[in-house]
């Protein structure tokens, strides 16, 4: 045997002992159980073996496809730094023809809007031009940047949450696609992507003042002047559980016909005797020091603080939010209801999330109101901790609203000063979602709202369907190419069947190695591979009946028909392969996935179907002198 045959034989023994290597996790993982997966993640072992094995995509496996929008008129309001009634009408008008046509853009109809009423934008975006149409320019590149960094944001915050080869794409000006494969938890992942993460640290209003808000919303709602009402006592938030009637929205706020923004078939529990004077209060019940809204009403509220009539007559330096959860409470007659509670807050925060340094989510330590709960420690930079030790010190004995997206977490009365730049966000259901929190303030808050307008969830029945007809057609593919081959090429025939099956192994080796994500795209592209391995024994076995025919000898006729089929199989595969290459790097979700399995399977069909084929014929003819060849 020559040395060239045994360097041969070393070099497949290697290629094929990597391969069972790779292969291995993915083999005992399908051989597992629903019992002992379940077991061994208690263990901790799964998530090690899920790590090795080769990722389904999200037509094999079931997941979330979500179509996602940026909201830029949130983002031009957040972009604004003057904010005034006329401001805020302007974009409510804006945001609503935006709404009602397609034809035009939303930067389009601002300008058209505000050159209408002779808006000056500039006086609310100063310092980005003088000229209407120059400061529309500015914020229409602005919003190009946002939309950029909310895609790389989604992106860090879903590779953070442990999702396996997720694709996440801009598709247009302002959308993003992302495709979660795997997804068990949708609405964990949904509340993840979409949450801006805009922390904010914000004094609470006083009780006065918060009263007289009410009133004046009260007042709103009646369609008279709130002062009307203020020479009146102080409104006091009871519970009246006992005389609750039942109301429509629509009725509550006194509309003859409804508005497109009503809600639909809402009705309500309200005290019949205080929504004659107060309807607004009627809605609200007393929580000790706080104002509490009950869950069936939680609608209904809202729709009374968005209401424009309302916004205008609220103080400018006011903003009034809800609690991020509801709490159960023991109501009149000892009936356990959920309630949020209402805040009223000051317009601006005393300090924001972008001086927080880091964030870990742990369960809080002994000596601790929070002992044994969900808590996420925060720490902040130098700026951060020297604002947050005066606004601290300057309010002790007062509230302060810890607010994320929104939504209060939390408002603790400020016992001392906090000097270091440390604080607590306490308030979480569970681990869960104090560790969505740190994610959303490692990665950083969104530059504006991401609204879904589409989403699609895929079971994992559908996933095991399509893994069922997948391999189906591989199997059917393999069957039919072998059977021809086997009929044409006889003996010839086994190597070519040996080396095919040989480069299915390699490819999924590869992938494994690669921690790459097998797609119906990608066992479409396997499929492809087979006929192109098939090729390339065709080609190679013709040239070789070619020599015979000429009446050359077996081993020589192997030779010649190796040599000359040799540049026709690289010219063939080179152009392929650089079009799986240009794929690969130009494509994204199912064609990259198409492109990879195609691009590993063109380097295989090589080593297989010409090297190792070549091998085994040599070593054939080699053993002893061949009058004639099986082919």
């Amino acid at each position: 045997m020559s040395k060239k045959l045994i360097i041969n034989y070393v070099l497949i023994a290697l290629l094929l002992v990597w391969s069972a290597y790779e292969l291995m996790p993915t083999l005992k993982y399908e051989r597992l159980s629903a019992a002992e997966k379940e077991a061994m993640d208690l263990r901790g072992q799964l998530a090690p073996l899920e790590s090795e094995i080769i990722k389904r995509g999200l037509d094999l496996q079931g997941g979330m496809h979500l179509v996602l929008e940026v909201n830029i008129p949130k983002l031009v309001e957040n972009i604004a730094r003057t904010k005034t009634q006329s401001f805020y009408t302007l974009m409510d008008t804006v945001k609503r023809l935006d709404a009602a046509t397609e034809e035009d853009d939303f930067f389009n109809i601002l300008l058209a809007e505000a050159n209408r009423r002779d808006f000056k934008l500039s006086r609310h975006f100063p310092g980005r031009a003088i000229q209407n149409e120059e400061v529309i320019a500015n914020l229409r590149d602005e919003s190009r940047d946002a939309v950029n960094r909310a895609l790389e944001i989604i992106r860090n915050r879903v590779d953070q949450f442990g999702v396996s080869e997720p694709t996440i794409q801009k598709q247009g000006t302002k959308r993003i696609i992302v495709e979660l494969a795997g997804v068990t938890d949708p609405e964990r992942a949904r509340g993840l992507i979409q949450s801006t993460a805009l922390l904010e640290f914000i004094m609470l209003k006083d009780a006065d003042i918060a009263q007289d808000a009410i009133r004046r919303i009260d007042a709103a709602i009646k369609r008279v002047q709130p002062d009307s009402l203020l020479a009146g006592d102080t409104a006091k938030v009871v519970e009246a559980e006992a005389k609750d009637k039942a109301l429509s929205v629509e009725e509550l706020l006194g509309i003859e016909e409804p508005r497109e923004t009503s809600i639909d078939d809402e009705t309500l529990s309200v005290d019949e005797q205080l929504y004659q004077r107060q309807p607004f209060s009627a809605l609200l019940r007393n929580l000790g020091n706080d104002i509490g809204v009950p869950a069936e009403n939680i609608n209904a509220v809202k729709r009374i603080l968005a209401d424009p009539e309302v916004r205008k007559i609220l103080p400018a330096d006011i903003r009034v939010t809800l609690s991020n959860r509801t709490e159960a409470y023991m109501a009149e007659g000892g009936v356990q209801k959920d309630f949020y509670r209402l805040y009223f807050l000051e317009k601006e925060p005393g300090l924001t999330g972008g001086v927080v340094t880091d964030a870990n989510a742990s369960l809080g330590g002994s000596g601790g109101n929070n002992m044994g709960q969900p808590v996420v420690y925060l720490s902040m930079n130098s700026e951060g901790a020297k604002i947050w030790s005066r606004l601290t010190g300057a309010n002790i004995g007062r509230r302060l609203a810890i607010v994320l997206d929104d939504k209060v977490h939390m408002a603790p009365v400020i016992r001392s000063k906090i000097p270091n730049g440390q604080t607590v966000i306490e308030g979480m259901a569970n681990m869960d979602e104090a560790k969505d929190m740190e994610i959303v303030l490692k990665a950083g808050a969104l530059p504006a709202p991401v609204d879904i307008i589409e989403e699609r969830t895929i079971g994992p029945s559908l996933g095991s369907d399509s893994i069922r007809k997948g391999t189906m057609s591989v199997l059917l593919g393999l069957a039919f190419v072998v059977f021809l081959v086997l009929f044409y090429y006889r003996g010839a025939g086994f190597i070519a069947v040996a080396t095919l099956i040989l480069n299915i192994v390699f490819v999924m080796s590869v992938l494994a190695f690669l921690k790459a994500t097998l797609t119906l795209p990608g066992i479409a592209g396997l499929v492809l591979t087979l006929g192109m391995a098939i090729d390339a024994n065709v080609l190679i076995f013709e040239r070789i009946r070619e020599e015979l025919r000429k009446g050359k000898t077996v081993r020589a006729a192997v030779d010649a028909g190796y040599a000359r089929a040799l540049i026709t199989i690289l010219d063939a595969n080179l152009t392929t392969l650089i079009a799986a290459l240009v794929l690969w790097q130009f494509g994204t979700g199912p064609i990259r996935g198409f492109a990879v399995v195609l691009f590993w399977g063109i380097i295989f069909n090589f080593v297989s179907g010409y090297y190792i084929s070549k091998t085994i014929f040599q070593t054939i003819v080699t053993r002893k002198p061949l009058e004639k060849i099986s082919i």
